[in-house]
């Protein structure tokens, strides 16, 4: 009898599921008149887009300042004093999202933006809008697949990211 009812029990028990893993914290980024996105890498350190880089930079209205730029991936670090958040983790593609709408990777390609480099990048299905440069590409499981640089004039719904493996930036 006593089984009976642990059986049912259980059974009846509801199964609490485990949140899904979160990405990064998302952050506005200001130079000047530009404005850009970008995500909390670890505490006191933010990843955005190099382009936009020059002049007084504010992070979610704080001072911030360059640490490192690597211009031929149009990334950059910035250390933000005070600004907390996990360590970012990154790697991955397929499937992921952009500030939460859905974007797909569709291919690893060299492109051009505006007659600028030619770099390795992502070409990716989604929505970007003015300002979305330096938003993450994020996984199912939370990690960082790739950074927004720009989106497509021709092909709308095109756009593309820097690739970020396990190990960047």
């Amino acid at each position: 009898m006593k089984l009976a009812a642990l059986a049912a029990a259980a059974l009846l028990t509801p199964t609490i599921a485990a949140a899904p893993p979160r990405g990064p914290e998302i952050v506005a980024v200001a130079v000047g008149h530009d404005r850009a996105t970008g995500f909390v890498a670890g505490d006191d350190r933010v990843i955005t887009v190099a382009h936009v880089l020059g002049g007084d930079i504010t992070v979610d209205g704080r001072a911030a300042t360059i640490v490192r730029v690597d211009r031929g991936r149009d990334l950059a670090v910035l250390r933000v004093p005070g600004i907390r958040g996990p360590r970012a983790r990154f790697g991955g593609g397929g499937d992921t999202s952009l500030l939460g709408r859905p974007a797909t990777v569709v291919r690893h390609i060299d492109a051009s933006v505006d007659g600028g480099p030619r770099r390795r990048a992502l070409e990716i299905r989604a929505d970007v809008d003015i300002g979305d440069s330096g938003a993450p590409l994020v996984t199912p499981t939370g990690r960082v697949a790739g950074v927004v640089f720009a989106r497509s004039r021709a092909r709308p719904g095109v756009a593309y990211a820097t690739a970020l493996d396990h190990s960047s930036p």
